[in-house]
C-alpha cells in the first residue's frame, strides 16, 4: 500500500508535471479567462451563446479537472513535505555521527599528549582504534535510529574478522553484546551477503533483503524469516601490514524495517552514499586497529 501511494502522490511522471511551473503559472489565468468569458460575454458573443451544450461540458471538464489537479498537488506537497523533512533529520544526525567520531578522537589526542614523555611511544600513547571501533558502531547505531527511524532493537553492527586460508572467522565486534548474530563461519561458508562481498572485494547494499535472497547473497536466519523485510549493507576491508593480510567484514544490519525506500532507486543510492561514507571511518580505524595487533603480537598472525 506505501508503495502504491508513493507510486501515484510522489515518484510519478504525471505528479511531477502537475506540480511543475510551467502548469502553475499558465494554466490558471488560461482556465481564469474562459471562466471571465462565460460570466461576462456568455450572452453577448456568437461562439459561446450558440454553443451553450459544447460550453457546458468544456466547464464541468475543467471545473473537476482544476479540482483533481488541486487535490493531487496536494497530497503530492504534503508526501514531499514530510520527505523534505526527513532529509533535513537525516542531514543533522549525520552530522553530528562526524563531529563525535572527530572529537572523540581529537579529545583522546588532546589529553594525551598533556602527559607525553619525551621518550615515550607516541603513537602506543594516542592510538586507541579499539576504543575508536566501538565509538564508531555505537555513534552509526545512535545514526540509524535518529537519522532514519530505525528501532533500535531492529539494529545489528558488527565487525568480523578472519584468516580465511585457515577457515577462521569470529566477530571482534558487535554494537551490542548481548544480542545474538547467526555464526561468522556459517556466515562464510554459506550463501551470504558477507560472503558475497569478501569474493567480490567491494560494498553491497540490498534495501530489500527479500531480494537478496532470491538472488543468493543473503544467508537467512530465524530472525531474518520472521520478520521477513530488512536492509544490509556490507564492506569487506583487507589490510596488509608486512607479511600478514588481516581481513575484516563490516555489516550494519535491520530487521523488520528499511533502511530507505525500496523502490525509490534515489533514495536507496543516496543511502548507499551514506553507508560508504560510515564504512570508510571503519576502514581507516580498522588500518589503525591492524597495525597495532601487528606491532602487539610481534609480526605474527593472531
Amino acid at each position: 500500500m506505501k508503495k502504491f501511494f508513493y507510486v501515484v502522490f510522489v515518484n510519478n511522471k504525471i505528479v511531477d508535471f502537475i506540480g511543475s511551473t510551467f502548469l502553475s503559472v499558465l494554466v490558471p489565468p488560461i482556465v481564469g479567462l474562459y471562466y471571465g468569458t462565460l460570466d461576462i460575454w456568455g450572452d453577448d458573443w456568437g461562439w459561446v451563446k450558440n454553443y451553450k451544450s459544447l460550453h457546458e461540458m468544456l466547464f464541468a471538464f475543467l471545473a473537476s479537472f482544476t479540482f483533481i489537479i488541486l487535490f493531487l498537488k496536494g497530497i503530492s506537497e504534503s508526501f514531499k513535505g514530510r520527505i523534505a523533512k526527513r532529509y533535513e533529520v537525516l542531514l543533522e544526525a549525520l552530522i553530528v555521527l562526524f563531529n563525535g567520531l572527530v572529537k572523540k578522537k581529537r579529545d583522546r589526542f588532546l589529553q594525551k599528549a598533556k602527559d607525553l614523555k619525551p621518550k615515550e611511544d607516541a603513537f602506543k600513547r594516542i592510538t586507541q582504534p579499539q576504543d575508536q571501533l566501538e565509538h564508531v558502531l555505537d555513534g552509526t547505531k545512535r545514526f540509524l535510529i535518529d537519522g532514519l527511524g530505525i528501532d533500535q532493537k531492529n539494529i545489528g553492527i558488527t565487525i568480523m574478522q578472519g584468516f580465511p586460508r585457515e577457515k577462521r572467522w569470529w566477530y571482534a565486534l558487535k554494537c551490542d553484546a548481548q544480542k545474538q548474530h547467526t555464526k561468522a563461519r556459517d556466515l562464510m561458508e554459506g550463501d551470504s551477503t558477507a560472503k558475497y562481498c569478501f569474493e567480490q572485494g567491494d560494498s553491497l547494499f540490498i534495501p530489500d533483503l527479500r531480494k537478496g535472497v532470491k538472488e543468493g547473497v543473503f544467508f537467512e536466519s530465524n530472525r531474518s524469516k520472521k520478520t521477513g523485510t530488512g536492509s544490509i549493507f556490507c564492506k569487506p576491508v583487507r589490510v596488509s601490514v608486512s607479511d600478514v593480510e588481516y581481513v575484516y567484514i563490516f555489516t550494519i544490519a535491520v530487521y523488520g524495517q528499511y533502511l530507505c525506500t525500496p523502490y525509490d532507486e534515489n533514495e536507496c543510492r543516496a543511502c548507499e552514499k551514506i553507508l560508504d561514507e560510515i564504512a570508510d571511518r571503519v576502514e581507516l580505524e580498522l588500518y589503525l586497529h591492524s597495525m597495532k595487533q601487528y606491532r602487539e603480537s610481534g609480526g605474527k598472525a593472531a
